[in-house]
């Protein structure tokens, strides 16, 4: 959404926030990989997603479906600010750093972090981590959303 905003002129976003988000759906789901044995998301799960959001494969490409698909290189100077989550063990790490790299040279990106020790849904099983992300997000929304109030980290 926020690549349409900025392509259409708004309407204007605060603050993205991409928590371990797919932005490769170009990519076969396969060919993405972890660093771990046993990752929780599988290829063949990772194509169920896929097939779910975008039902024809040729679609997958397009921009506004993948993002960080290597072969967009579109400047994204104006795209809303963003702060991006990516885990540690997740499939999806490696585009969520690629489009954060992209955020920080269009001087979009807030924040990236990477939880370490992370597969991706981590914050479904691990209560400490999930309440040290949660807090980051809701700290960062607030600041997006009201930039004039201090808001301790």
């Amino acid at each position: 959404m926020a690549r349409q905003a900025l392509e259409q002129g708004g309407p204007p976003i605060a603050l993205q926030v991409l928590h371990y988000p797919p932005l490769d759906l170009a990519t076969p789901a396969g060919d993405k990989r972890s660093t771990i044995d046993k990752p929780m998301l599988r290829p063949w799960m990772g194509e169920v997603f896929d097939s779910a959001y975008v039902p024809h494969r040729d679609a997958r490409a397009d921009r506004l479906v993948s993002p960080a698909n290597p072969a967009d290189t579109a400047d994204l100077t104006g795209i809303a600010p963003a702060l991006v989550l990516t885990a540690a063990f997740d499939r999806l790490r490696a585009e969520g750093e690629r489009y954060a790299r992209r955020l920080r040279q269009a001087g979009a990106l807030v924040e990236h972090r990477d939880v370490p020790q992370a597969d991706h849904g981590y914050d479904l099983n691990d209560a400490d981590k999930a309440r040290q992300t949660y807090a980051v997000i809701a700290r960062r929304v607030r600041q997006a959303t009201q930039p004039s109030t201090p808001v301790p980290d």
